[in-house]
C-alpha cells in the first residue's frame, strides 16, 4: 500500500488571484428541470415540533403520545436541580450527560424523557433550578404532539442592511396563534418584534437589519390544539445580511470572441471594501434565451462565473462566456439573445446581492455558429482548460517549487471536527488527507483549500464527509483544479452531506449567543444558504457526484442518534443531517443505510467507519 498523509494548513499559501475560474455553462434542460433556478424562500423553510426557550420562560408542558422529552442545556447541567413530573404522573428516564461540542462552546445537556405516552391533556411541571441564579440555562421541550408544527421562512433571499425582512410563520394542527420573534444582532444586541395575523391563517413580522453580519431569528408561537390544549413551538434561523457590494449598472453586451465563444460583459457598480485585506468574490449567473427558426423564444444555456471584486470599488465589468455550440443545438440566432434571471451572489453563503429578471442585452458585431454537434461534449460545460494548467505539467507550473505529484484520492472531514472521520486502513493506493480541525469555512473557501492542496498532484478524486461534499462539488463547478484531471469511475463521493442544509446551523447560532459557538456560525449549511448555493450546481457536476445517507437503527423503542439533535430534526436523521436534506437531485444516490450516525459520541457508530462503504469508495474513486 502506498499512502501519502498531508496536513493541510494552507491558508497562508493560497493565492486567490492564481486560481482559474471556469466559464460555467449548463444545458437548457437544467433551466427547465430547476437545477439552476433559485428556489423561492418558502422552499427552504424551517419547521419545528418542539420549543427551545430560556429555562425561566417555561415551567410546565402537556405531553402527548409521541416523543416526549425535556432537555436542559447549560454549563454544568449536572449541578442543576432538574426533574419533570410530580406525584402519580408518569416517571421520567434520565439520559447520560450529552456532549454538545458541535453546537455550543461551553454547554452540555441533560435529557429527561417520558417512558410511557401521556393522554395529551395532563399538565406536567418542569423543575429546572440553577445552583447560581446568574447561570444561563435553556430547555428544549418535545411535548409529543407532533401534529402541531410551526413552519417559518423569510419573504426574500435578498438581505442587506436597511432592507426590510419579512418573516412568515404558520402553525399547523392548531389555531388562535400568537407570536413573537426575537432577533440577535451581529454586535450582540437583542430585539423583540411582535408577529401579526397575515389574514390568511398565518403570522407575519417585519424588521430591518441595521448592520451587516449574521443575525439570529427566533420565532416563538403559542397556539391551541384541537383538544383545547396550549402548545408552544419555536424555530431558530440564521440570517446573513450583507452590503450590496455589486449590482448591475447598465446594459449587458454580447459579442463573439476570436475563439468563437460568446462573451457577455456585465457592467457592475462595486462598493469599496471596508476591509481591504479581505478578498471579495461574487458568483454571477443568468439564463440565455434566443429565437429559433420557428420564431419561438427557447432556452439556449445557463452561464455562470466567479468574479473577484476590486477593493477600491467603482465601475467594473464582469465577463461571462457561452459556448457557441449551445446556440447551434438550440437552432437559435445569437442576434436575438435575451437574458433572464441575472443574479449576483456573495460567495460567503451565496447570499443574493442583486437580481434582474430581464436585464437588457445588446448584441454587438456579427456571429458565426459551428455545425450542431451530435451530442453535448465536456468542453461545452466549462470551456477549454487554460494552457498554463493543461497536461501533465500542470502541478509544477502553478506554483514555483511545487512537486509534480502523482494521481491521488483526497479524503476530507467536514465542518468543525476535532479528529479525522474516515478509517484510513480501509483505503489503499495513493491518498492524501485534508486536515484542518476546528475550522469554519464557506463552501467557496473550503473548495479553494482543496484547489491549493491539489496543485501538488497531477490529478485527484475526492471523498468528503459532510460539508466536504459541498466543497468538492463547488470546486468542480467553479475552478480548474487537479479534480478535472482525475480518471476513474467517480470523481466526487460524499457521505452524510447536508445538500439541502441542516436545522442545526440555526439552532447552534441561537445557543451560541449564550454559550458561544466553538467554530463560529456557518450560514452555508443553513437551509437558506444551502439551497441558494445549490442553484449554481449544474447537472454535469451532479452526474459526477455519488452520495450516501444514514440514520439510527430504528427499533420498537424511542431511537435516535443524539437525543438533543433528534428533537430538532425530522426523522429519519443521522444526528446532523435529515435523510430528505441529504438528497442531491440529478446526482447518484447510493442508498440509505441504518445503524450509522453522523459522527462519534452518538448512539450508533459513526458513518465514516463503515468499512464496507469505505472499501467501495476507494475502489471506485477517480484519481
Amino acid at each position: 500500500m502506498s499512502c501519502t498523509i498531508t496536513l493541510a494548513i494552507l491558508p497562508c499559501l493560497l493565492q486567490v488571484h492564481d486560481v482559474v475560474p471556469k466559464d460555467v455553462n449548463a444545458p437548457p434542460g437544467d433551466i427547465t428541470a430547476g437545477h439552476v433556478v433559485l428556489p423561492g424562500p418558502e422552499q427552504s423553510a424551517t419547521s419545528s415540533v418542539t420549543a427551545l426557550l430560556p429555562a425561566r420562560e417555561i415551567d410546565r408542558f402537556v405531553p402527548g403520545s409521541g416523543k416526549s422529552a425535556v432537555v436542559l442545556i447549560a454549563k454544568d447541567p449536572e449541578l442543576w436541580d432538574f426533574s419533570i413530573g410530580a406525584g402519580s404522573q408518569p416517571l421520567a428516564s434520565s439520559e447520560r450527560l450529552l456532549d454538545l461540542s458541535g453546537m455550543t462552546q461551553s454547554a452540555s445537556a441533560r435529557a429527561l424523557r417520558l417512558l410511557e405516552p401521556s393522554d395529551g391533556l395532563t399538565s406536567m411541571p418542569i423543575q429546572a433550578k440553577a445552583p447560581d441564579e446568574e447561570l444561563a440555562g435553556w430547555l428544549l421541550v418535545a411535548d409529543g404532539c407532533e401534529d402541531v408544527r410551526l413552519t417559518t421562512h423569510f419573504g426574500t433571499r435578498h438581505h442587506a442592511p436597511g432592507r426590510p425582512v419579512v418573516l412568515h410563520a404558520r402553525m399547523e394542527g392548531a389555531h388562535s396563534a400568537r407570536g413573537t420573534m426575537v432577533l440577535g444582532s451581529p454586535s450582540g444586541d437583542s430585539f423583540e418584534h411582535p408577529l401579526h395575523p397575515d389574514g390568511a391563517g398565518g403570522l407575519i413580522g417585519v424588521f430591518s437589519p441595521d448592520e451587516a453580519g449574521d443575525w439570529t431569528v427566533r420565532s416563538i408561537v403559542e397556539s391551541v390544539d384541537h383538544r383545547g390544549v396550549g402548545r408552544v413551538r419555536t424555530t431558530q434561523q440564521l440570517l446573513r445580511s450583507l452590503p450590496e457590494s455589486a449590482a448591475p449598472s447598465g446594459s449587458v453586451t454580447a459579442s463573439q470572441q476570436t475563439d468563437g465563444r460568446i462573451e457577455f460583459r456585465v457592467p457592475l457598480a462595486v462598493l469599496p471594501a471596508s476591509d481591504l485585506a479581505a478578498p471579495r468574490r461574487v458568483a454571477l449567473a443568468f439564463e440565455v434565451w434566443a429565437t429559433d427558426a420557428s420564431g419561438r423564444q427557447v432556452p439556449v444555456c445557463w452561464v455562470s462565473r466567479i468574479h473577484e471584486l476590486p477593493a477600491e470599488g467603482g465601475a467594473q465589468h464582469a465577463s461571462l462566456r457561452a459556448d457557441p455550440r449551445w446556440f447551434s443545438l438550440a437552432g437559435a440566432d445569437p442576434k436575438s439573445i435575451e437574458l433572464r434571471e441575472l443574479r449576483i451572489h456573495d460567495t460567503r453563503g451565496f447570499v443574493l446581492l442583486a437580481h434582474e429578471p430581464r436585464p437588457d442585452c445588446i448584441p454587438v458585431g456579427s456571429f458565426e455558429l459551428p455545425s450542431p454537434p451530435s451530442a453535448v461534449v465536456p468542453s461545452m460545460h466549462a470551456g477549454a482548460a487554460p494552457e498554463r494548467i493543461a497536461g501533465a505539467s500542470r502541478a509544477s507550473s502553478m506554483r514555483a517549487g511545487s512537486p509534480d505529484g502523482g494521481h491521488v484520492l483526497l479524503l476530507s472531514h467536514g465542518y468543525c471536527t476535532d479528529q479525522f472521520p474516515f478509517r484510513t486502513n480501509d483505503f489503499s493506493g495513493d491518498f492524501v488527507l485534508y486536515e484542518e480541525y476546528g475550522q469554519n469555512l464557506s463552501n467557496d473557501e473550503f473548495a479553494l483549500r482543496f484547489e491549493s492542496l491539489g496543485r501538488s498532484h497531477k490529478s485527484m478524486g475526492i471523498v468528503g464527509h459532510s460539508q466536504a461534499g459541498h466543497a468538492a462539488t463547488h470546486l468542480y463547478t467553479f475552478y480548474w483544479s487537479a479534480l478535472d484531471w482525475a480518471t476513474g469511475p467517480r470523481k466526487i463521493q460524499g457521505v452524510g452531506v447536508p445538500w439541502l442544509g441542516t436545522a442545526l446551523a440555526g439552532n447552534a447560532a441561537v445557543l451560541g449567543e449564550v454559550f458561544g459557538i466553538g467554530c463560529g456560525e456557518v450560514y452555508d449549511l443553513t437551509y437558506d444558504g444551502s439551497t441558494s448555493w445549490l442553484s449554481f450546481i449544474p447537472s454535469w457536476v451532479r452526474q459526477e457526484t455519488w452520495y450516501w445517507t444514514t440514520s439510527f437503527e430504528d427499533g420498537w423503542f424511542y431511537d435516535y442518534c443524539q437525543i438533543v439533535t433528534d428533537l430538532l430534526l425530522s426523522d429519519p436523521d443521522d444526528g446532523t443531517v435529515e435523510q430528505y436534506a441529504g438528497q442531491l437531485a440529478g446526482a447518484n444516490n447510493e442508498g440509505h443505510k441504518t445503524g450509522w450516525c453522523h459522527t462519534r459520541l452518538m448512539r450508533d457508530p459513526p458513518q465514516c467507519r463503515d468499512a464496507e462503504r469505505n472499501v467501495l469508495m476507494n475502489q471506485e474513486a477517480a484519481r
